[in-house]
């Protein structure tokens, strides 16, 4: 389970662009360099216009944001991110000297999902990227999830409202499925234990109800209800 976690991780970390938004062009080479170390791929801006010109070019999936720059604060470069609807979603670290307790919170109320103080141990920033990174793999997972079952829900749907309108018998049913996914007379006629001979009774059946001219169209017949054609 270890080696499929440390696999799961790796990947994460190879298939994702972090960029870093820092003015203190020593700490941001060390950073970057560390980082892609440990197989990030790391984009590097020294201000937040930099910053919004890159966002326009990459697919960024984290940033991490120093908070004190000289040209714009890690605050006001957050709002203005969070004002534009391609790029708000991005989530985010701040990376900073200041540790006071009531910045942290400001930074947590403007979604931040860490928030970690210079001097700090590059370990603990890698295991944060990762954790977001992580997170955000998950929820991902979960809408595309949530966007196939509504789509079988769909499919299901439209499927049983034409077999109610049809009236389909669960025979035809299962042998309409059957020549969907390509079985001959003879194929079908063994798996139901049934004569060819009636198996083509079916199909005539199953013509007249679908409407449709020949086997081929037959075949696709479940892909156009489920498209709702």
């Amino acid at each position: 389970m270890k080696e499929k976690e440390k696999n799961i991780t790796l990947l994460s970390r190879q298939c994702s662009n972090i960029m870093i938004i820092d003015d203190e062009n020593m700490l941001l080479i060390a950073i970057k360099k560390y980082l892609m170390a440990k197989q990030f791929k790391v984009i590097i801006c020294s201000s937040g216009k930099e910053a919004f010109e890159k966002l326009g070019q990459e697919k960024v999936d984290l940033l991490i944001i120093d908070i004190l720059m000289s040209e714009t604060s890690g605050y006001e470069f957050v709002n203005c991110l969070k004002k534009n609807p391609a790029l708000g979603h991005i989530p985010f670290i701040f990376l900073t000297a200041k540790g006071m307790t009531e910045d942290r919170i400001k930074g947590y109320k403007i979604g931040c999902k860490a928030y970690l103080a210079k001097p700090f141990d590059p370990e603990e920033l890698v295991a944060i990227i990762d954790n977001v990174l992580l997170d955000k793999k998950n929820i991902r997972n979960i809408v595309n999830i949530k966007n196939e079952i509504q789509s079988l829900r769909t499919q299901i749907y439209n499927f049983g409202h034409y077999n109610r309108n049809l009236n389909f018998t669960t025979r035809e049913i299962n042998i309409l499925l059957a020549v969907s996914r390509g079985l001959s007379n003879k194929e079908i006629a063994h798996n139901f234990n049934i004569s060819v001979r009636n198996v083509e009774n079916y199909i005539t059946r199953l013509l007249d109800k679908t409407c449709v001219s020949n086997r081929v169209k037959l075949a696709n017949y479940k892909h156009l209800v489920q498209k709702g054609e």
